[in-house]
């Protein structure tokens, strides 16, 4: 437990408390995009536990000894959130009849990498560019339907709009990072270095645009 009380674990705390407010979701019967978005929380919490727990103790359960390397969790749950996460736009955008195809291409190119390209214990680089290309142009129209929505709307009392401005920042800071990585790796590894410390930070805004979201109800669009 002492090795929780670590800077680099800070996101855990908004990200456990935004996974628990959540469940309000299904309680107060919220429409379908925000039950999935607390699918989409408590799949990460749970998948943020299992990772710790099998890089510290869980490798060798019992009389089985394997690799340290949680990467195989992670990248699956890369697969996984994405999903998630082109359902609740699908749901939310109006107008974007593509989103289903694009999002279900991604998704199966996602597997592929996971299952052929990469592997399980390699960071699936491919599969995260894609999916951060995706997921800030997926960002950018919900702000540009905000912008043209005829009724009037609290945004900033708007659970989405919390979940949407937490991930276009973390994805739209991170992708740079990503796509020069194998340059930075051959390079200079020293510079690949910077980047776990800006996305402790990018990680702990994101959860807790996540933990803010929730404590306000849906809002709906009031004629003006």
């Amino acid at each position: 437990m002492y090795r929780l009380l670590n800077h680099r674990f800070l996101y855990l705390i908004p990200l456990l408390l935004s996974a628990i407010f959540s469940l309000r979701a299904f309680r107060l019967k919220c429409p379908k995009p925000y039950r999935l978005y607390a699918w989409m929380l408590l799949l990460s919490l749970f998948t943020e536990v299992l990772a710790l727990a099998w890089k510290w103790e869980l490798y060798h359960w019992g009389s089985f000894n394997f690799s340290k390397n949680n990467f195989w969790i992670y990248n699956f749950f890369l697969i996984l959130r994405f999903g998630l996460l082109a359902m609740i736009f699908n749901l939310t955008l109006y107008h974007h009849k593509l989103i289903p195809l694009i999002g279900g291409i991604i998704f199966l190119f996602g597997l592929l990498d996971y299952t052929f390209i990469h592997g399980p214990l390699q960071f699936n680089t491919y599969s995260m560019i894609l999916t951060h290309v995706c997921i800030i142009t997926l960002c950018l129209l919900y702000f540009r339907q905000l912008l043209q929505e005829p009724g009037i709307i609290a945004i900033q009392k708007e659970p989405l709009f919390w979940m949407v401005i937490g991930l276009f920042f973390y994805h739209a800071v991170s992708l740079p990072f990503l796509i020069n990585l194998g340059f930075f790796n051959l390079q200079n590894y020293r510079l690949t270095a910077y980047f776990f410390p800006i996305n402790e930070a990018l990680n702990f805004l994101l959860c807790s645009c996540y933990l803010i979201s929730f404590l306000w109800k849906p809002q709906y669009s009031q004629p003006l």
